[in-house]
């Protein structure tokens, strides 16, 4: 079998330059093919506000800028493309009206944290709209980038996105791109599975599940596979207690420790790679948890995000038959 060279990234957020990059990367680093995993959508969209007189109003995180048309807010929209972040246009009266919902406009609320709970609203239409739009941007982007190079790529969400964006996905599916959640995908002679959910997070994502119910998930794609030593198991959510699953501890509020570190990955995923032992297990999910290790002869590894300052974080491997030749993490 020959070695094929695979470049995996995860958890770029909504970040057009980081979108930009991975597939950049594929040539720059001269990958066979590329492998995203989710989470692919932000968390914030940004209010750009019409006045009266026709000016548009742009306020955000000490930034206040009033611009006579929509051409002066072009290098606005581009910074908040590239560091993940939405903007949406709106009056000042669908403004009050979304403040008026009790919702922050700036983000998704964290309800749990102020111990209240909201209906869904005008803000969560706003958000879907501005998510599945930006994914079908990258995808026609990838489409016209990747038959040049002639080149794949394999994408599946996280407990992060929302449920809409699979069906963009799927709309873009093509020889160039591949929607590989919930499914066995065949990659160059190795077999990979792949899972967007999640187990249960204090913020309540799309996609999350009890431990139970995650390892009956994954045991219905993994029983798929015919040849476990040289098999893929991409896995958004990395394995209980490992180095890959370290995230700063919360306090009641949902605060994170600024020196205290808990283990927040799921048993499920661990009872997995250890049951199947699989060639390598690509994660993501905790951000700041990037590594590589060992689980039997399983190598996890975690490429972690730095996202929101729009550099990608990925890693290069080399893998051969029933083993990984090497392997090279990247940021840039």
């Amino acid at each position: 079998m020959a070695i094929v060279k695979i470049f995996f990234t995860v958890d770029i957020h909504g970040s057009t330059a980081c979108f930009k990059k991975f597939i950049k990367a594929l040539e720059v680093y001269k990958a066979d093919i590329g492998i995203l995993g989710g989470d692919l959508s932000g968390k914030m969209v940004v209010p750009i506000i019409i006045q009266d007189d026709g000016s548009y109003l742009y306020d955000y995180m000490g930034e206040k800028i009033l611009a006579k048309n929509k051409d002066e807010l072009k290098d606005i929209e581009k910074k908040l493309a590239y560091m993940g972040n939405y903007y949406y246009y709106m009056t000042i009266k669908e403004y009050e009206d979304l403040k008026a919902e009790g919702k922050t406009i700036e983000g998704r609320i964290d309800e749990k944290a102020k111990k209240i709970t909201l209906v869904s609203g005008k803000l969560e239409d706003i958000f879907r709209e501005v998510v599945t739009e930006r994914i079908h941007e990258w995808m026609e982007y990838a489409e016209e980038k990747l038959k040049k190079l002639d080149k794949k790529i394999y994408i599946i969400p996280g407990n992060d996105d929302i449920p809409e964006v699979d069906e963009v996905f799927r709309a873009h599916e093509s020889d160039h791109i591949i929607f590989a959640d919930l499914r066995k995908v065949e990659i160059d002679g190795h077999e990979m599975i792949g899972l967007s959910w999640s187990n249960r997070t204090p913020w309540d994502t799309p996609r999350e599940a009890d431990e139970e119910t995650l390892w009956k998930m994954i045991k219905n794609l993994a029983d798929q596979i015919d040849d476990y030593d040289n098999a893929l198991f991409q896995l958004h959510v990395p394995p209980h207690g490992t180095l890959l699953d370290e995230a700063p501890t919360l306090s009641d509020d949902l605060t994170p420790s600024v020196s205290e570190v808990s283990n927040v990955g799921s048993t499920a995923v661990l009872r997995a790679i250890k049951e199947y032992q699989p060639l390598i297990g690509l994660h993501g999910h905790i951000h700041e948890s990037r590594g590589i290790q060992k689980i039997g002869r399983t190598i996890i590894v975690n490429p972690g995000s730095e996202y929101s300052e729009a550099i990608l974080r990925g890693v290069l491997l080399m893998v051969g038959d029933k083993k990984l030749k090497n392997y090279i993490f990247t940021s840039g």
